[in-house]
């Protein structure tokens, strides 16, 4: 009868901690939601590590175990849990309703930093080269500073965009939940905590203008100073378009169609697309214009025949050898890609 009624005492005890770490899983379940995806995951695994060790300990349990130290060692675990939660809703309360602001910000000074530093290389490239080297830096230079002003326009009109999106949300109230929690629609913490995934693709979108405005300036330089490739600042210019390409589509989503800033914004992607599109152009012509300078460098006329046909089979394995090339490097970024997006599916479906 002893045994039974300590059973008994057991399996309440059990069922009141069971209850508690209930409550917490469904806490956390309700908070991760309004979280940025890395605290999200955090918060996730740190909740799983101790369910875990809970059901670990509940495994090792016997009849004749106490249940006072594994009582309080768990509920410890659990008001640590509670704590974090706490902790990172007090930090996204305080950081979400500036983050977007100053990420357009950052991205808009990147923008101004790498124009400065464009022109800065086009007054050394005038001062230090003539002829074929002048021309090549004229047009890859003033082609870059062209796609940076366009850009500029566009964070510029994106930024504006994005405070009337958020002013929109916030008077219509889209989310049942913001009316009950302050009042019409909500600030603009609430706002973007509603909207978290789209919030993160904005910032996502904003980082990367911002780092291929960088990457161009480099480029440029290398390739004006003949250290870099023409293809490169292809691929660069590229990036920057896709980039600026996913914050329209980021506005897109959001946006009233009718809005005057929405409008600019779209006129101003088409210009940053023209501006793209030119600084292929150039780079092209002038990867022309530098090949066509070294084969006026070789005058074939004055090869013997033997010599004409070593340089053919020499032209035939180099032209082999990048085809073969070209094959491997597209097979390896289709695998880069698949991964990728695999990786981005599994944590967006997490």
């Amino acid at each position: 009868r002893w045994s039974v009624l300590r059973a008994a005492d057991k399996l309440s005890d059990l069922q009141q901690i069971s209850q508690e770490f209930t409550q917490v899983v469904m806490c956390v379940r309700a908070v991760m939601g309004s979280l940025s995806s890395d605290k999200a995951e955090w918060l996730h695994r740190h909740t799983e590590d101790v369910l875990s060790s809970f059901v670990t300990a509940l495994e090792s349990l016997t009849i004749e175990d106490s249940l006072s130290g594994l009582v309080e060692g768990r509920t410890q675990q659990l008001c640590s849990v509670l704590r974090e939660v706490a902790k990172l809703c007090a930090k996204e309360e305080t950081s979400m309703d500036n983050i977007v602001d100053q990420e357009m910000a950052a991205t808009a000074a990147a923008i101004n930093e790498a124009a400065a530093k464009i022109q800065e290389i086009q007054n050394a490239t005038r001062q230090r080269y003539t002829g074929l080297e002048l021309e090549v830096g004229e047009k890859i230079l003033g082609s870059c500073t062209e796609l940076m002003a366009c850009v500029r326009e566009l964070i510029l009109s994106s930024a504006e965009l994005q405070h009337e999106i958020v002013q929109s949300g916030q008077k219509r109230g889209q989310e049942p939940q913001s009316s009950s929690i302050t009042g019409v629609g909500g600030t603009a913490t609430d706002f973007y905590k509603r909207h978290s995934r789209w919030t993160e693709g904005l910032l996502s979108a904003a980082k990367a203008v911002g780092w291929g405005a960088s990457a161009l300036v480099s480029t440029a330089d290398e390739v004006v100073s003949g250290t870099g490739k023409f293809e490169q600042l292809e691929v660069t210019s590229h990036e920057i378009a896709a980039s600026t390409a996913q914050l329209v589509a980021a506005s897109r989503v959001k946006a009233d169609k009718d809005s005057q800033n929405f409008v600019k914004v779209m006129g101003n992607s088409k210009s940053v697309a023209n501006a793209t599109a030119s600084v292929v152009a150039a780079s092209k012509q002038c990867m022309k214009l530098t090949e066509e300078s070294k084969l006026v460098a070789v005058d074939y006329s004055q090869l013997s025949a033997v010599q004409v046909k070593r340089l053919d089979m020499e032209m035939q394995v180099k032209i082999l050898e990048l085809e073969n090339q070209l094959t491997e490097e597209r097979r390896r970024l289709t695998t880069m890609r698949k991964m990728h997006y695999h990786d981005d599916g599994t944590s967006n479906g997490s």
